[in-house]
């Protein structure tokens, strides 16, 4: 199919204006009154290219040549050469009129690319500078009205150059009628193409000023860029505003016609995809789009008469993709869509003024303002759908905004409903808080109370079962049970010692800072512990770092945490091993390590050693006695003291404990 609608268009594009020979170039308005009518005048003349002859030397030739305007000379066949796109020639006709008309004038049109106008052997007129080379020839497109001699017969010459376009001829039929009918005809035109551009552009300058207030969409900005190149295009074309108005040079308001042709088409597609991505294939996002983009790069950095001759290709070029694209817009409107109904009458209507723009251009028919108001309404009907998309979009958006109130005063009913429940229950957790802080602080009297109760008789055990092991007539079975008694006596001792001290160190959260010297401090405590040590034949190895300034620190919560580490090490370390103390202080810190060579402690149990009355598989390797509190005792300590403790052990290699205090100055 798009095949042959190429052939088609190729061959209307590319067709030459057929020639008449012999035929006589008269027009006669004798019978229209030419004050209330404007006259085309379009039909026969006689042309005689590569001469610029005047009325009497063109009728005496011994052969006429006659075309019918608007023509162009290029590839036509005249006298038995084919002519190329430049070069010169001069167009004549006879015109009868009613001699009674006065004030008459001509509107010469645009011409490619500049001509001379004589009436009756007279010079009338001029637009651009007629020349027989490129360098004596300046191009100019421009519409004006040349008063006209009274008179029933006109001799018309027009001379006509072009060294500078991809075709030359006249292109456009020159207007006849009143003087003042044709200056208001132009008016009318002027006008209407500034009404067509300040409409176009505010429907631009609107859809392009929405994206700074919201998310850019970019069917809203290349909506925005057709509007834009449409208003260049209509600057450059039928009343040619750009150079009339703006004084614009020949070169630049002709490269501007042709590129905003090329990015009108790309950006019109590119915009048509976006509008309808669920039926335009991507491929009319990306090529066309690339094809017309690099035309008019092409053009831009080229010169005219030879990039113009991508004119006609991206004719072709954009009937087929319009094709293409009306064929998917009308299926999709099959379905009834409101909108896709009103994109689709506004294709077909820009598709119909393009081809008709094309058909101009192309030297086939008449016409000035039809592309222009074609496009506008196109134009117009995608405002149509735009504006009922962003009315459909602020309808659910109030729908939206409705069903989100109600869900929040739904959600506000809960949330006051939860609180109120919250609050409840915050209450009753307060309320057990301080039930369970009073028993707690009864419980924590009570163990005061009875520890301290238990500690004397257990003293007064202590005494008694030494007197009796004093006289030397017991049995050896008498010294054994003595000993055991002994043995229990004293962790029963030990262990209301550690639960006083719990409950001492439970009581007095603050602690008392003062200064230690840490080398002194570490080689004192050390040799505290020596003694028991070598009960097991332990030694142990030292590695104080210590700044000369003291370390603040509460003294005596320190030394109850390096008693039970070094004692805890002593007790679960085999005769003859190593325990490694480390003292470093650094900065704000000191760094504290404790390692032994011992049992270790398995890992299914390691998170659990610091939890109170809690004792492990492993048992100490001289039968020590341990009521399961040192290490919970070690950890309030620590953390009294703003301080962390963490370990790492390996069963039957050792444990590491390693404590973090902070410099409490």
């Amino acid at each position: 199919m798009l095949k042959q609608v190429l052939s088609i268009f190729t061959i209307i594009i590319f067709t030459t204006t057929s020639l008449s020979y012999g035929q006589q170039a008269v027009f006669d308005f004798q019978d229209i009154n030419l004050n209330k009518e404007v006259v085309l005048l379009e039909g026969i003349w006689q042309i005689e290219y590569g001469q610029l002859l005047s009325a009497k030397e063109i009728r005496e030739l011994d052969s006429a040549v006659f075309v019918e305007v608007p023509h162009t000379w290029t590839g036509m066949e005249f006298r038995g050469e084919k002519l190329p796109s430049t070069g010169y020639a001069t167009y004549y006709a006879k015109i009868i009129i009613n001699g009674e008309l006065e004030n008459l004038a001509l509107n010469g049109k645009v011409q490619s690319t500049n001509y001379k106008i004589y009436i009756n052997g007279k010079e009338i007129g001029e637009v651009g500078k007629l020349g027989t080379s490129a360098e004596t020839a300046e191009p100019d497109y421009r519409n004006e009205i040349f008063k006209i001699p009274n008179s029933d017969t006109l001799e018309i010459v027009i001379q006509i150059s072009n060294f500078h376009y991809r075709k030359g001829g006249m292109s456009r039929p020159p207007e006849l009628a009143e003087n003042n009918l044709l200056h208001e005809e132009r008016s009318q035109n002027i006008s209407l193409s500034f009404f067509l551009i300040g409409s176009i552009f505010f429907m631009g300058l609107y859809h392009l000023g929405s994206n700074l207030f919201r998310t850019r969409n970019k069917m809203n900005t290349y909506f925005a860029l057709v509007c834009l190149f449409t208003i260049l295009r209509a600057l450059s074309v039928n009343e040619y505003l750009l150079i009339d108005y703006l004084n614009f040079p020949w070169w630049l308001s002709t490269r501007i016609e042709l590129i905003s042709f090329y990015l009108i088409f790309a950006f019109t597609i590119r915009f048509i995809y976006y509008l309808f991505p669920q039926f335009i294939p991507k491929f009319f996002a990306s090529v066309p789009y690339y094809i017309g983009v690099s035309a008019s790069i092409i053009t831009l950095f080229t010169p005219i008469v030879y990039n113009s001759n991508l004119v006609p290709i991206m004719q072709v070029v954009t009937v087929i993709i319009g094709t293409a694209i009306l064929y998917y817009i009308f299926k999709a409107s099959l379905k009834g869509n409101r909108e896709i109904i009103i994109a689709l009458i506004g294709f077909v209507l820009l598709f119909t003024v393009t081809v008709i723009e094309i058909l101009i251009h192309q030297s086939q028919i008449v016409g000035d303002m039809v592309f222009a108001l074609g496009i506008f309404f196109y134009l117009f009907s995608h405002v149509i759908i735009l504006a009922n998309r962003q009315n459909q979009t602020y309808i659910k958006n109030q729908d939206l905004s409705l069903a989100l109130q109600q869900s929040n005063q739904r959600l506000e009913k809960t949330v006051d409903e939860r609180t109120k429940e919250i609050n409840e229950r915050n209450k009753e957790l307060l309320q057990n808080n301080e039930e369970l802080k009073r028993i707690h602080d009864e419980k924590n009297g009570l163990i005061h109370v009875l520890a301290h109760d238990l500690k004397s008789p257990l003293n007064n055990n202590k005494g008694l079962i030494q007197l009796i092991k004093m006289p030397k007539n017991l049995t050896e079975e008498q010294q054994d049970y003595l000993s055991k008694l002994e043995k229990s006596n004293g962790q029963g001792v030990q262990l209301i010692e550690d639960l006083l001290q719990l409950y001492r160190i439970e009581s007095q959260q603050k602690p008392e800072i003062e200064a230690i010297n840490v080398e002194t401090y570490f080689d004192e405590l050390i040799q505290k512990h020596e003694d028991n040590a070598k009960l097991k034949s332990i030694n142990f190895k030292k590695e104080i770092k210590a700044e000369k300034k003291g370390f603040h620190t509460d003294q005596d919560k320190l030394q109850r945490i390096m008693d039970n580490l070094i004692s805890n090490a002593l007790k679960f370390s085999y005769e003859n091993s190593i325990v490694h103390i480390t003292a470093i202080q650094a900065e704000n810190h000191l760094l504290i390590e404790v390692k032994d060579e011992g049992m270790g402690i398995l890992k299914e149990e390691q998170p659990k050693i610091f939890h109170k009355f809690q004792k492990m598989s492993n048992k100490p390797t001289a039968g020590e006695s341990t009521s399961g509190l040192g290490l919970s005792i070690v950890k309030t300590l620590v953390e009294q003291l703003e301080g962390s403790i963490e370990f790492e052990s390996e069963p039957r290699k050792g444990t590491t404990f390693r404590v973090k205090l902070s410099d409490l100055a």
